[in-house]
């Protein structure tokens, strides 16, 4: 593996850092896992505390990466095609790359909700049964057929209905030449909606079928493409995989058969009154009485199932809310808000939607306070004696928003909590960005505004303010680069670190800024130590379509850990925290590859890091028990021995790392606080301690690793330690082993 990693554009680097003009202090924060307050310089001693402190209380990275991911799915490139296509993209998906660099395709995957919403609620067009008899020998599916008639619902159903459980949505517009058999997955099923001229994906040919048609039975998986009116094929030998959608179902069925999904058994009354209204009448026909396209039609009934209000009143909220999608109407909307406050509002609930409306609402007050100039002799603002008219109720109808209760992801479990959020995913995308490209005077303050809320007190909220920064930077990077990621990548305050990493890989997003981004974090890495700390952080970006291979991307990691400064040793760890907290296979085994290689390195420094790496991964990050574990309460394990537990490979290179650490005398003593953090955890689950048990088998390897390991478990025996039943099974394993020592 190489020392260096290549460099980047040097005009990007530290040099750029300057200050924004009218920035607000960033508010201190108290101090917590990873969390240091004020700019003194770190110490090692600063970082085991750090480390101390997850050990205690794990799930700080779970925590933000949750806020991060349901900020993203609103802002992300998925929900911004919204805007063009009218599907939803967003949402709980789990976004993925099929391919590498500019090879690559995105997709995402379908959430659990939809699939069983494809299931459950779908009403076959009239020749649904000879289509899917005509799909069963075909694994690459062309759907025609009149706008409106429901292609994109029969392409999710084709896919279940012939096997595929796991469904994939191509991102629109998707080159399919670049599919083949190392980019899909086996067995899963993939969707391209709406086939349109002049995409990519409109270049088909009877032999890039024939080319597709090879490469998804290879891997046991289909793919459906619907197409465009009046888009065919334009081959005639493509005929045979061109599927036609004739008789689709009646809109007041589809629209009934949705409400009653969304409302579920529980609320059939409310169903049956908003059904029986004829008001509603006007959600699935046109107002010449023609059917409505039925796309728009179950779209209709997900937001009426929703409201609370008097049938009447509901629907005329769903057209309101309709309406929107046109840009002019979502102008005229957006400058017909009643006043300042109402329309910094909805800019906040664009940037927080997700966290409670009282924080919230005090984001919006300190975005209007920005705003609005202060009061003089002239302008008293508001008079004393004025009532208060604004209700809660009142603002959040003006905003098309509402108050949703969510059962939000904590290091502590789920807890129900009324959050904020649009009716309509789709309008948090548009008003960012309408505010960003309409708005002069709030485009000047709103990268401020935003650089103040990353310092709030919940990590939750600077997390989101983050995500809004790196959505911006992909609409005006230069801008937002040099106002806002260069003075956060600089800071000496690690929290700004971290939003400038958070911004970034939301910026990464768009492939036009690929190579921008790659420079600009090879750049920081060149820098002094913040910036290094930064690029730290960021390094996972360069491993996304457009960037750095993965090769050179934990190259540059590699040569980043070459450190003895704290700040830099902190964000290694953190990087690779975030990294083992993902999905990513490819990027996990890399991740532990790196490690094993650390803390076996002849190198001290590379040492000290990856020992401190790995345990602040151990400590800090969790999983929910594999099913048919523990008592069938709710128990979440380290994830690192889940992940262990279902992967031999992996349980091969975690307990590598628990042998070296066990058995250095530097990492030994913050090693058995770790280790008996995992046993109190799995102590009560009969499954969890048979899975720690193998992994400290194999973690033990020599006469001298077992007794190192065994001399600490005897310390569990005592009542205090909460980790007993871990302990009496290890001792009795390894005592009927024979390798007891």
């Amino acid at each position: 593996m190489s020392e260096e990693a290549p460099r980047g554009n040097q005009q990007n680097g530290p040099g750029a850092n300057g200050p924004v003009p009218g920035e607000e202090a960033v508010v201190p924060v108290p101090s917590g896992p990873g969390d240091h307050p004020g700019h003194q310089e770190l110490g090692v001693d600063d970082i085991l505390r750090s480390l101390s402190a997850r050990t205690a209380q794990p799930g700080a990275t779970d925590e933000r990466l949750d806020a991060e991911r349901d900020a993203r799915s609103s802002l992300s490139r998925f929900a911004q095609s919204r805007i063009r296509s009218e599907r939803v993209y967003g949402g709980d998906h789990i976004e993925v790359v099929l391919g590498q660099g500019s090879r690559s395709v995105r997709a995402y995957q379908l959430p659990a909700q939809d699939i069983d919403l494809a299931s459950s609620a779908f009403l076959p067009p009239a020749n649904y049964p000879s289509v899917l008899r005509a799909a069963e020998s075909l694994r690459v599916i062309l759907v025609s057929g009149a706008p409106g008639h429901g292609k994109y619902a029969v392409a999710q159903r084709l896919l279940l209905d012939l096997g595929h459980s796991t469904l994939q949505c191509l991102e629109p517009g998707a080159d399919l030449t670049r599919l083949d058999e190392a980019s899909l997955r086996t067995g899963h099923g993939y969707l391209l909606q709406d086939r349109a001229p002049g995409d990519p994906a409109g270049a088909l040919s009877a032999f890039e079928l024939q080319r597709l048609n090879t490469v998804m039975r290879a891997r046991r998986c289909r793919l459906v493409v619907t197409l465009s009116e009046g888009l065919g094929p334009g081959d005639p030998e493509l005929d045979r995989q061109t599927l036609s959608v004739e008789g689709p179902p009646a809109p007041r069925h589809v629209f009934e058969q949705h409400l009653r999904w969304w409302l579920g058994p529980r609320r059939k009354g409310r169903a049956d009154e908003l059904l029986g209204a004829p008001e509603t009448a006007g959600l699935h026909t046109e107002p010449n009485g023609a059917d409505a396209p039925l796309g728009r039609v179950a779209e209709n009934a997900r937001l009426l199932s929703r409201s609370s209000g008097a049938p009447a009143d509901a629907v005329r909220e769903v057209g309101q809310q309709a309406s929107l999608r046109d840009t002019h109407a979502f102008v005229k909307w957006f400058n017909g808000l009643s006043d300042l406050q109402t329309q910094c509002l909805a800019l906040a609930t664009a940037v927080f939607g997700g966290e409670a409306y009282e924080t919230v609402a005090a984001l919006a007050g300190s975005l209007g306070r920005r705003l609005q100039p202060p009061p003089t002799a002239a302008n008293l603002g508001r008079r004393r004696d004025e009532a208060f008219t604004a209700t809660r109720a009142a603002r959040l109808g003006q905003v098309n928003a509402t108050l949703v209760s969510e059962s939000v992801a904590s290091r502590h479990g789920g807890a129900p909590a009324q959050v904020v959020r649009f009716h309509d995913p789709l309008m948090a995308s548009r008003v960012l960005r309408t505010v960003w490209e309409e708005y002069d005077d709030l485009r000047h303050e709103l990268p401020a505004w935003l650089k103040s809320c990353a310092g709030h007190e919940l990590a939750t909220v600077r997390t989101r303010a983050a995500v809004a920064v790196g959505f911006l930077a992909g609409l005006s990077f230069d801008s937002l680069r040099t106002g806002v990621l260069q003075p956060w990548a600089g800071s000496a305050a690690p929290l700004q670190r971290e939003a400038a990493a958070t911004a970034l890989a939301m910026a990464a997003e768009n492939p036009e800024l690929a190579q921008p981004v790659s420079d600009l974090v090879h750049a920081w890495s060149d820098g002094d130590a913040p910036f290094q700390a930064t690029s730290a952080r960021t390094w996972r970006v360069l491993r996304r379509p457009g960037g750095l291979h993965d090769d050179e991307a934990v190259a540059l990691l590699h040569t980043l850990a070459d450190t003895d400064r704290a700040e830099v040793m902190e964000a290694v760890c953190l990087g690779v925290t975030d990294s083992l907290a993902g999905s990513d296979r490819t990027e996990t085994r890399d991740v532990l590859a790196l490690l094993r290689q650390w803390v076996s390195a002849r190198d001290p420094r590379r040492r000290s890091v990856g020992w401190l790496a790995f345990l602040f991964s151990a400590a800090d990050l969790l999983e929910d028990a594999p099913a048919g574990a523990g008592t069938g309460t709710r128990r979440r394990w380290p994830r690192l021995l889940a992940l262990a537990a279902h992967d031999p490979v992996r349980q091969r290179d975690v307990a590598h790392l628990w042998d070296a650490v066990l058995q250095s005398p530097e990492s030994y003593t913050t090693a058995c606080q770790v280790l008996t953090e995992w046993a109190r955890a799995v102590d009560a689950d009969p499954s969890g301690r048979r899975a720690l048990t193998r992994l400290l088998q194999a973690a033990t390897p020599t006469p001298r690793g077992r007794h190192i390991l065994l001399r600490h478990v005897s310390t569990w025996r005592d009542a205090d330690s909460r980790a007993t039943r871990t302990a009496a099974h290890l001792l009795s394993h390894f005592d009927s082993e024979g390798t007891a020592s």
